[in-house]
């Protein structure tokens, strides 16, 4: 059998050979689809960027080589220099899972913010596929996509345009996010599969599914059904016999944690997986000089090396490097030394957070507020306070018409010519969209940081009411996505109460109005006097009587809450937290029995309660407060329970199989006779071997301390229970 490492080996005729093994080739970008000679690229909305004036605008010495703080795409190969042994080491890698009939094609690029993930995949990894295509295989169709807040309708989205050839098929896109959202009937994710296999002309050319910023399905989407789905699609397409499809992600390597929450998604990253390294000091020079020579400008050997000496064992340092080479080549079109020009940035680690800050600085007052909400918006923020970039909708980031003009003034001010530090793309569903051009401008501005150290717990609690308010519009404004209860009341107050830099959109604002004026006509309803009390006499009452709106609030809330229960079904059914946090708060504590089979209730405070016999199973209890509740009997089979805190908890007689304990806090917990098969204890906090003496044992890890004392321990019961 032929294989594609023993095919182009030398050049075509029509390729000019550089030194460092590129060549230029000529990619056609027409909208968000870039043609090569082997290889079509199909871009996503969000993976798509609106040019700006300075890339559309040549200056007397040609075309800027460098990046700034964008990425290198596949037009953009011609000058992307330093990354060939690892663009040739990838190709392999890449090669070896598709020659490799039982190998899942799934390659995760992986390294720090800052790396260069992205751009050695865009215009390295795919650029060398469009110069060696893979063996059977003489094209391939490449979707390149991020997961964004949805990312079964990104993917779905770009396959669709890849189908039609529509740059906005909505029809079609409808249709493929159903295949991908519903599983098979042997509850197998195959969408991705099945449409793949109907894509014209596949058994020729290869599908290359590219998910850029793949931890974006963990920071911005918050469904996990959909999460879930999303990446269930990737693999099993990735797996399938018929091999039509590969897939390629891109991840910051910070997030290698979360993928062990999904079965053999951190395996494959184990296995397949690609370290990006940091750049050695050979590959830095090339990255500096190359282009610059390309371009017909060659720059000299000691400004070469003393940005090498500036940048050489900095994290994150190359897209700072790119952003002062961008400078350094905007002051040669002036004439302007380049020494001169990077002493004036401050060097390689100043010149981006010195730009930023003085644009921000030549603001006025009123529009410097204005410009730290844009900012703020842009920054997601996760449980644990991890910072990463943010794409949101434009429209969220203007809370009255008034202030419309000057925010989009200000939008292009930090996306202009010789700027780039915004970003603005076009989404079918969202409009507009913006998103700060790189990470490195959050961890770098210091000024950022601040407003961000300051409104840090505003901050998240704006984002969540957005999300909200984006799903009610995304479903056409349907009271099923009204706000209820208590987390009605926050986003209230909230309103009522946020700093200007945190202020709600038109959108979350009209959202919070529709859900206070659902709430009272259900109220009045029930109570069979809405015909008789006129919208004037509801207003009256809103103000004057709040002891008898809230004991009907709460008769509303227990109600509600006894109506989801008695489904009895295992749907994660997410307001069903607030609403018993809500009971919580006003005196409940027993919950003997209740079954909340598959809820979603991450950090829910069951601290003290009465939880007999209760069902989680499958549950989401990441980082629930369950000190010193009454667990006798309960099923927490297959139940999440993630750094969850079980201190003095009484779990005699409970079912733990196959429950996920991660970090859970088992300080004094009472295990008597648990059932705890195929668990993972061994990161777990505060175990003692005595607390497991009469729990059932079977294939359960413990913590290396009383393995080390006990070696059989792990398997002491496994022939009972057979």
């Amino acid at each position: 059998m032929v294989k594609s490492s023993e095919l182009n080996q030398n050049p075509l005729e029509d390729e000019t050979n550089i030194t460092g093994g590129f060549n230029q080739r000529t990619w056609e970008v027409n909208g968000n689809v870039i043609q090569g000679s082997s290889v079509t690229v199909y871009l996503s909305a969000s993976a798509y960027t609106i040019p700006t004036e300075k890339e559309t605008k040549r200056t007397q010495l040609g075309e800027n080589p460098y990046r700034g703080l964008d990425v290198f795409r596949e037009e953009d190969s011609k000058y992307f220099f330093g990354r060939e042994k690892q663009i040739e080491r990838l190709w392999e890698k890449f090669r070896d899972l598709n020659e490799d009939e039982s190998a899942c094609r799934f390659l995760p690029i992986y390294g720090t913010s800052g790396s260069g993930k992205s751009s050695l995949t865009r215009a390295g990894l795919i650029r060398e596929l469009d110069k060696k295509p893979l063996f059977g295989y003489q094209k391939a169709k490449i979707p390149v996509l991020f997961p964004t807040t949805h990312p079964l309708e990104s993917l779905a989205t770009v396959l669709a345009r890849i189908v039609t050839n529509d740059p906005s098929p909505v029809e079609k896109t409808a249709e493929f996010e159903r295949v991908l959202k519903n599983p098979s009937d042997r509850g197998e994710y195959e969408g991705l599969r099945r449409i793949a296999n109907q894509i014209p002309n596949i058994h020729e050319s290869l599908l290359v599914v590219v998910v850029d910023q793949f931890e974006e399905v963990f920071t911005l989407c918050k469904d996990d059904e959909e999460r879930k789905a999303f990446i269930e699609n990737l693999l099993c397409a990735a797996k399938d016999a018929d091999r039509h499809t590969s897939v390629i992600v891109t991840m910051r390597s910070d997030f290698l944690r979360e993928t062990q929450q999904y079965l053999g998604l951190d395996g494959l990253f184990s296995s397949n997986g690609f370290l990006v390294p940091s750049m050695q000091r050979e590959e830095l020079e090339m990255a500096i000089a190359k282009p610059a020579e390309i371009a017909g400008h060659s720059l000299e050997p000691a400004i070469i090396q003393l940005l090498i000496e500036q940048t050489k064992g900095r994290e994150g340092a190359l897209p700072l490097l790119q952003f002062a080479l961008q400078r350094i080549w905007e002051g040669l079109e002036d004439g302007i030394d380049p020494a001169e020009t990077l002493e004036k940035i401050g060097g390689v680690g100043g010149a981006l957070a010195g730009e930023v800050q003085r644009l921000y600085e030549s603001l006025s007052p009123e529009d410097q507020s204005l410009a730290r909400r844009i900012f703020l918006a842009l920054v997601n923020l996760d449980e644990s306070d991890k910072t990463t970039r943010r794409r949101a909708p434009v429209s969220e980031l203007i809370s009255n018409k008034q202030e419309e003009p000057a925010i989009k003034s200000i939008i292009r001010r930090f996306s202009a010519r010789g700027v780039r530090f915004l970003s603005t793309s076009q989404d079918p569903q969202q409009g507009e969209t913006l998103e700060v051009t790189h990470e490195a401008l959050i961890h770098n501005w210091d000024k950022l940081q601040g407003w961000l150290s300051e409104r840090r717990e505003q901050l998240h609690q704006k984002q969540k009411f957005e999300r909200y308010a984006e799903e009610w519009r995304s479903q056409n404004k349907s009271p099923d996505y009204l706000l209820q209860g208590r987390i009605l009341r926050k986003a209230q107050e909230f309103n009522k109460t946020a700093a200007q830099e945190v202020a709600l959109s038109e959108l979350a604002t009209e959202f919070i109005k529709a859900s206070q004026t659902e709430k009272w006509r259900k109220r009045f309803k029930s109570l069979g006097v809405l015909a008789l009390v006129p919208t004037v006499m509801i207003a009256v009452y809103l103000i004057f009587d709040e002891q008898i709106k809230n004991m009907l609030e709460n008769m509303r809330v227990d109600i509600h809450t006894e109506i989801l229960l008695a489904q009895r079904n295992c749907e994660p059914t997410p307001q069903l937290k607030d609403l018993l946090e809500h009971q919580r708060e006003n005196g409940r504590t027993n919950w003997e029995r209740i079954h909340l089979c598959g809820k979603a209730l991450n950090g829910i405070n069951f601290e003290g309660a009465q939880l007999s016999r209760a069902n989680f199973r499958d549950a989401r209890l990441n980082g629930a407060n369950l000190r010193g509740a009454k667990l006798f009997g309960a099923d927490f089979e297959e139940a999440w329970l993630i750094s969850a805190d079980l201190s003095d908890a009484i779990l005699l007689g409970s079912n733990l199989t196959g429950a996920d304990l991660d970090g859970a806090i088992l300080r004094g917990t009472r295990l008597q006779q648990v059932n705890l098969t195929n668990v993972d204890l061994t990161n777990t906090k505060n175990l003692t071997k005595e607390q497991i003496e009469s729990a059932i044992l079977c294939q359960t890890k413990l913590p290396n301390h009383i393995v080390e004392s006990s070696p059989d321990l792990e398997n002491r019961d496994c022939e009972d229970a057979e």
